[in-house]
């Protein structure tokens, strides 16, 4: 144990390290924030479909329906109110944290088909949605000067469309 003991000062010496005393340490600078600035970041990221401005007529079942078209599917983005926040740093942010490629707005011009079955007795039309990315904008700010308390100023859901080829077909109906 000595011997250990002896080896590990020597390269303490040796190495030149000097360890200060508790006594002689500088005090901490402590760290000041401004609470009149307002933060934000994004959370909840996840994957959403949203409906786009395809869809067929409506039928009353049984039956099949058909959507079989040439035409440009559009989906935008949607918020409540306003973010407070830059859209183009929001999809900036989603891009960096979620890794997802997003847009304000997309649009593919394409000859869409697809075909479902109607039941009986009831009015359906198909309507295509698209794959969105849905997060929630967090706007906050500290609340003491010592940066250890915040408070939450705002709170809104946001979607944007994935610049991407991934769509879906659903049987919405009519009440």
């Amino acid at each position: 144990m000595r011997l250990r003991r002896g080896i590990a000062a020597g390269v303490l010496i040796a190495t030149g390290l000097v360890v200060p005393a508790a006594a002689n340490a500088a005090p901490a600078v402590a760290k000041k924030c401004d609470t009149n600035t307002v933060n934000w970041y994004t959370r909840g990221g996840h994957e959403v479909y949203v409906g786009t401005n395809l869809y067929s007529d409506w039928m009353e079942g049984p039956g099949r329906i058909t959507y079989q078209k040439t035409a440009t599917s559009e989906s935008n983005s949607a918020w409540s109110g306003d973010l407070g926040v830059s859209i183009p740093l929001v999809i900036a942010e989603i891009q960096n944290k979620y890794s997802k490629t997003v847009g304000k707005s997309h649009a593919v011009t394409d000859s869409w088909s697809y075909t479902a079955e109607v039941p009986a007795n009831k009015v359906r039309r198909l309507h295509q949605l698209k794959q969105s990315w849905r997060v929630q904008v967090v706007r906050w700010k500290y609340t003491t000067s010592d940066c250890k308390k915040t408070k939450e100023v705002s709170n809104k859901t946001a979607t944007f469309p994935t610049k991407n080829r991934d769509y879906m077909w659903i049987l919405v109906g009519r009440e």
